[in-house]
């Protein structure tokens, strides 16, 4: 029997038999669970340690991690709003590589760190070309002709961010200058690549503090 209680991580391992209930009696309960095929796994944390790894086994089914709860949350979150796939797939894989090395005993990489000025080149060529695709890490990491976490590390020591976050940025900056001219907000996220104008509305505000029309009101006075 285990308990969790709020931030904790409750982990099952292929092929365990489990249940779950409140942990007292006429006590309701909430909690999110992403289920993952052994294959995104597999993929995931071969390219991550630069060797093929066994699928690791978790011996604690409740562990107190802050920080991976936090990480496992912006996943689910971002897989139910209409973020994209850069996005999705990247916060996925980092939480993956953190639960498998925090608690399932896999090593880190063994890969080398090194400079990738062309790949990143490549890789912030397609961005700023395409900012308005929906591209996934998978396609940005083949065009730069590396896996896709060796594409995340490099790319976040070029530029301090990750792919998506950079993506969001040139979005960004686009739907001002669009905004700034008379577009409205609904046609603006379209053309600049959001999934509809709550998610630009959204995205702007996490970025500039403001929505897009009160950022507009105060540069027109």
């Amino acid at each position: 029997m285990w308990t969790a209680i709020p931030g904790r991580v409750i982990i099952v391992n292929p092929e365990d038999a489990h249940d779950g209930g409140p942990a007292s009696r006429d006590q309701a309960y909430s909690y999110r669970m992403v289920y993952l095929d052994r294959t995104v796994v597999a993929t995931a944390l071969d390219e991550e340690t630069g060797r093929r790894v066994a699928t690791p086994y978790f011996a604690q089914a409740v562990v107190s991690d802050p920080e991976l709860s936090a990480l496992i949350l912006e996943v689910h979150r971002a897989l139910e709003r209409p973020e994209g796939r850069l996005e999705c797939e990247t916060r996925l894989i980092s939480a993956l590589a953190g639960l498998a090395r925090r608690h399932g005993g896999v090593p880190a990489t063994t890969e080398p760190e090194r400079r990738s000025p062309r790949e990143v080149a490549l890789a912030l060529e397609y961005l700023r070309e395409h900012s308005d695709e929906n591209c996934s890490l998978a396609e940005l990491a083949a065009l730069a002709g590396v896996d896709r976490f060796h594409l995340l590390r490099a790319f976040r020591r070029a530029t301090g961010l990750p792919p998506h976050r950079y993506q969001t940025q040139i979005r960004l900056r686009r739907a001002r200058a669009l905004m700034a001219n008379g577009e409205t907000v609904a046609r603006t996220a379209a053309i600049v690549g959001f999934a509809d104008q709550s998610h630009l509305i959204r995205k702007f505000k996490s970025v500039y503090g403001v929505t897009p029309g009160a950022y507009l009101g105060r540069h027109a006075q």
